[in-house]
């Protein structure tokens, strides 16, 4: 049955049908053939069921709460005041617009949680800048596809809720493990850029005065004040977090609403119906992905998976490997979302029976899934960036090969130094 199971939803796969029709269908026509063949008596049933089951988690209402929430932030102005804010902070540093596209993600990425919003909300703004100080058009906006991969690491993050929910372990102790390797993707990728740029004589900005970086610091403190608002409820033990996210809209509502005076009802309701609807797609694609990862267990393929790699080694950092060798082959040809409903039941048995912390497995899978948003042929990023820029989608990937080998060398740091994922949980302890 997992050979038809498989096939079934790579044939569908290439047919072009959206994928989450894709799981659910293949896992009908799994339980039909079951019942037709084998007389298993399955009971369809089963299919509302797991999708049901799939979403009904409290964890899983944070999703639309942070996805409204950056989206009220994104929509109400703030970009221009973060953009303002980098450049006075680090412009002046070689490679200053770039770094300043770095520093910028790394704050987007406490508001958002989405690596795609920050893509799209920083890339438009920035990549234009970039190519008129001198960058290729591909490097712009391999900068941008790259330093937006922080997003889902620095919490808030959709995906670390998505599998938290999924192999119930704490969704704060998985947001609060994201924040240093997420600083450590963006100092890598700042140190890179400052020699890079060195090297290619680009151009920097003037220094700031401290009055002007004090100046720029005002403008942004508001916007700033939302990942210190959910991190440090979450730290505190204030909220969950999900009540950190009810938070979040709150402050997001206040800010652009009552403060900024940038949200209009024409602008809320488009900012509340393009939540609904990513929101919408996001919980029918843990549903599905749900179901498939029963139909898959049911049959069997966490002992066929397990058998398979424990047959290789043992040993857990290079179990360790072998899986992100694994997840980085995955991210070629899915998304990260998909990747984690599928992989979720099937992994977290091997590496947990090997004593890993699955805090730390959790933080080391998401990164390393970050690498295939910009690697072809399915890196959103690279088909975002390289529309703003109007340049090929392999000319962006060549672009951006120094970065995944610097979000690479994160994952190997991390796997190999638990201690840089566990700290900040261990604290809540």
């Amino acid at each position: 049955m997992l050979s038809i199971l498989f096939i079934s939803m790579f044939i569908l796969i290439f047919l072009g049908m959206d994928l989450m029709l894709v799981l659910v269908l293949s896992c009908v026509f799994v339980i039909g053939s079951a019942n037709f063949f084998q007389d298993a008596m399955i009971p369809i049933e089963v299919v509302p069921q797991y999708m049901f089951g799939g979403v009904d988690s409290f964890a899983f209402t944070a999703i639309p709460l942070f996805i409204l929430a950056g989206e009220i932030m994104n929509r109400g102005g703030i970009t221009g005041r973060l953009v303002e804010f980098s450049n006075k902070i680090v412009g002046h540093w070689h490679g200053g617009l770039a770094q300043s596209s770095v520093a910028l993600n790394t704050v987007m990425a406490g508001i958002s949680g989405s690596a795609v919003a920050d893509c799209s909300a920083t890339g438009s703004v920035l990549i234009p800048a970039m190519k008129s100080q001198g960058y290729s058009a591909e490097k712009s906006a391999a900068i941008i596809a790259s330093a937006s991969t922080i997003g889902p690491i620095i919490p808030p993050s959709i995906p670390f809720i998505v599998l938290g929910g999924l192999a119930e372990i704490s969704v704060g102790k998985l947001f609060l493990a994201g924040v240093i390797p997420g600083v450590l993707m963006a100092a890598s990728m700042m140190v890179y850029l400052y020699f890079y740029a060195k090297s290619n004589g680009l151009s920097r900005m003037p220094k700031s005065s401290f009055k002007e970086k004090m100046s720029a610091t005002k403008n942004a403190i508001l916007p700033l004040g939302m990942p210190v608002l959910i991190l440090g409820s979450i730290i505190t033990g204030l909220a969950s977090p999900t009540e950190s996210a009810v938070l979040g809209v709150l402050y997001a509502l206040i800010v652009c609403g009552l403060i900024y005076r940038t949200l209009t009802f024409k602008v809320l309701y488009d900012i509340f119906l393009q939540a609904g609807l990513a929101s919408g797609m996001i919980m029918l694609m843990i549903a599905a992905g749900r179901l498939f990862g029963w139909t898959a267990t049911f049959n069997n393929i966490g002992d066929l998976f397990g058998d398979f790699i424990l047959n290789i080694s043992t040993n857990p950092t290079i179990v360790m490997f072998i899986i992100i060798f694994m997840l980085l082959l995955l991210g070629c040809v899915l998304e990260v979302t998909p990747i984690i409903l599928l992989v979720t039941p099937i992994l977290f048995p091997i590496v947990l029976s090997l004593g890993v912390d699955p805090i730390q497995f959790g933080t080391i899978m998401v990164v390393s899934l970050m690498i295939g948003l910009l690697t072809p042929p399915i890196g959103l990023h690279l088909f975002i960036t390289s529309a703003i820029a109007d340049v090929p989608i392999m000319s962006v990937a060549r672009a951006a090969i120094p970065f995944w080998l610097l979000i690479l060398g994160v994952i190997i740091l991390i796997t190999l130094v638990p201690s840089l994922t566990l700290f900040i949980p261990n604290l809540l302890n």
